[in-house]
């Protein structure tokens, strides 16, 4: 027997999935150990896994074939604020780049209803303080010629103070991506003094237009790379003192692994990577479902994610935002806001409203319901209104304190002058209120209609809450993607994810599009994707090169488009071929009067994605199922503000059969609610499909 495992660090759990080689799925779930050593919450997920799959930790290690991992530590090092003491090196005359920021950098990634509240928004905290910045003359042109060559005895004069009081080095230089040898010589330089010294440099980490994206994304890629690599260290060494021979994998926010030697050099691109795992599950799901439109949501203890999959492809995009401060890096086009399972409620003391969020209590101390924590939060309100039964969470492992969730939320209901059962329903329905708000921005925003799509619940919270906000959207089809399994569904993405790498290039090629100039871009890309990508261990007839672009209309910066570039020769045709499809992916999003006589149309941005397969994914099928529930019990349904007796099943319905509601399906792992009016059924690949009043009366 062998295995493929995949983990997941969440903000409460860490997530742990092993699919064997006939595809059988096993799950495995411990609390996450940030305050204290991560992994040992990913040991202890891994022990539960091994339980589940009937082997000893050490057998089931020395059986995986291949370990992939997603890991929360460099999201946290920068929102914590824990990271290393880095030395910025700039341009002489621009080392203000990171302090200056751009106009929109106060209200960068702030909530909504402080954009225009000038006393509650600021620039954030500097990642570098102008102490510890520093200057070299050089200067690289646009074209990439060099006007004025770097002097090696002047920047030693430079870096060797500087190198005495950080701990890490980022290099951003102008036009460096254009033309990256003063960067490399000055890393050269640096390890000359500190060879031990981690440095990051521009025109590797982040190779695009922008100063300050730039600078930013260098910046925190050695910020969070000292700690990342010596916890990617410590759990490699974990894991092998346990039984685990081959190499480990580290899940990237692009939608794919690489080896975790090549990811200790970026760990910028593993900010997000656990989201992106079940983004890449979904893609692998749905392509066996036959869903091409598909609204992927992950509602965890923390967060809730959102995704989209068009025409069966998740979106890539390249901007991102954390702590304020915006980056470029190819990545899944994730959205993300604070209203998962540990969202705390409380009451907005000018207009006595319910709140939910964006403050979570995380796995320490967690909800009320824990036995630490003391505010009221989702999961305690769960816990009132009896969606969860506190004698059988996380499988029966873990005994929920009821007392403590009611007095919580007591607290709560009190202070808004509501009773017990409206003070938890309120803050439910605000928190499903905020999920399809966020879903509505995903979708409407691009000019798609939600109702076309069908929605893809998981994470710990997401089926347990799906049934309210799906509605709430008028979406008919809900998916509770391999049952238990949506539980730790980034975990099985991050398994079933390929080996892959995104490679850029900035340029300018205008409409009728140079043949010849893209060309050359495209094939220095593809050569340059082909030697990393054998330099990471893989042979070059594996690779798989996928080849994009970035277009708009020159100048018009706010409207982007991502088109796809054929594979083959670049001839005569390519380029109007390139015109088309810029036309119609211009017209899908903003309509054919849109489209615009006078400008011509632009790439900006060269993308080759290359990629190797790993492995095949699972193929669950159902197994067994419920044909009656095992018990009653009275839950108060948001919306119906009422008790209802609502039936309890033990696990998904039997395939053929169907579940009306209301009920509550317990999972090991996480619970479905189908509320009153609404259906649930299996289909032939083990996911629970959620049917919703609106596509009841239809029938």
């Amino acid at each position: 027997m062998s295995y493929t495992i995949g983990v997941d660090i969440g903000g409460t759990f860490s997530d742990c999935v092993a699919v064997n080689d006939q595809g059988q799925v096993f799950n495995g779930k411990a609390l996450s150990t940030h305050a204290t050593d991560p992994v040992e919450g990913v040991i202890e997920g891994l022990t539960r896994l091994a339980e589940e799959a009937g082997e000893t930790l050490e057998s089931l290690l020395g059986q995986t074939t291949e370990f992939s991992h997603g890991t929360t530590i460099g999201t946290n090092l920068m929102v914590e604020r824990k990271g290393a003491r880095v030395g910025l090196v700039a341009t002489k005359g621009h080392g203000d780049a990171l302090q200056i920021m751009r106009g929109r950098g106060r209200t960068a990634g702030v909530a909504p209803e402080l954009l225009l509240n000038v006393r509650e928004t600021d620039k954030p905290a500097p990642l570098v303080p102008h102490r510890d910045v520093v200057e070299v003359a050089e200067r690289v042109l646009a074209d990439g010629s060099v006007l004025a060559s770097l002097n090696d005895d002047e920047a030693r004069a430079v870096l060797r103070p500087l190198l005495e009081q950080v701990d890490a080095v980022a290099i951003s230089l102008i036009w460096s991506f254009r033309n990256p040898v003063h960067e490399q010589r000055l890393r050269e330089l640096v390890h000359e003094i500190r060879p031990d010294m981690f440095v990051s440099i521009s025109s590797e980490t982040s190779p695009r237009l922008g100063e300050y994206e730039r600078t930013v994304a260098t910046v925190i890629n050695s910020y969070v790379g000292p700690a990342s690599s010596r916890y990617l260290g410590a759990l490699e060494t974990a894991l092998q003192e346990r039984g685990l021979t081959t190499p480990v994998f580290i899940m990237q926010s692009n939608g794919g692994v690489l080896p975790v030697e090549t990811a200790r050099h970026r760990p910028v691109q593993t900010i997000g990577s656990g989201p992106a795992g079940g983004l890449a599950a979904t893609e692998s799901i749905a392509r066996r479902t036959g869903h091409k439109n598909v609204i992927a949501t992950d509602m965890g203890g923390t967060s809730f994610e959102v995704g989209l999959l068009i025409d069966g492809r998740p979106i890539l995009t390249s901007a991102k935002i954390i702590d304020q401060y915006t980056f470029k890096i190819p990545q899944l086009d994730l959205r993300s806001i604070a209203c998962g399972g540990g969202s705390i409620a409380r009451v907005d003391p000018h207009s006595g409203g319910l709140r939910v969020g964006p403050e979570s209590a995380g796995s320490n101390p967690g909800p009320a319901c824990y036995g630490r924590g003391t505010e009221a939060t989702v999961t305690d309100a769960d816990v009132v209104l009896g969606f969860i039964d506190p004698d059988r969470f996380l499988g029966s492992e873990m005994q929920l304190d009821k007392e403590r969730a009611v007095a919580a939320v007591r607290k709560i209901a009190e202070e808004a002058e509501l009773s017990l059962e409206q003070a938890a329903s309120g803050i439910l329905r605000v928190n499903s209120h905020s999920a399809a708000i966020l879903i509505r921005q995903r979708t409407i925003e691009q000019g798609l209609d939600p109702r076309d799509f069908a929605l893809y619940a998981f994470g710990g919270a997401g089926p347990l809450h799906a049934f309210a906000f799906a509605q709430e959207l008028d979406i008919d089809q809900v998916v509770i993607p391999m049952g238990n399994g949506a539980s730790t569904l980034s975990a099985y993405g991050i398994a079933a994810s390929d080996a892959m790498e995104v490679f850029e290039e900035e340029c300018t090629i205008r409409a009728p599009f140079d043949t010849d100039a893209l060309a050359e871009t495209i094939g220095r890309l593809e050569e340059r994707a082909l030697e990393q990508m054998a330099a990471a261990g893989f042979p070059k007839e594996r690779v798989r090169l996928e080849r994009s672009a970035q277009a708009r209309y020159a100048e018009q910066y706010m409207q982007e488009l991502h088109l796809p570039v054929p594979s083959g020769p670049i001839d005569e045709s390519f380029s109007e071929k390139l015109s088309t499809v810029f036309a119609e992916e211009y017209s899908r999003l903003y309509s054919a009067v849109a489209l615009s006589v006078l400008h011509t149309s632009e790439i900006f941005t060269i993308r080759v994605t290359a990629s190797v397969p790993l492995q095949t994914a699972a193929t669950a099928t159902p197994v067994g199922g419920q044909t009656a529930p095992a018990r009653e019990r009275e839950v108060f349904w948001p919306g119906h503000e009422q008790w209802i007796s609502t039936a309890v099943y033990d696990g998904p319905p039997a395939l053929g059969g169907l579940i009306e509601g209301p009920a509550l399906v317990q999972l090991p792992h996480t619970t479905i609610a189908v509320a009153p009016g609404q259906s649930l059924e299996t289909d032939d690949f083990a996911n629970c499909i959620l049917h919703t009043q609106k596509q009841e009366n239809q029938a």
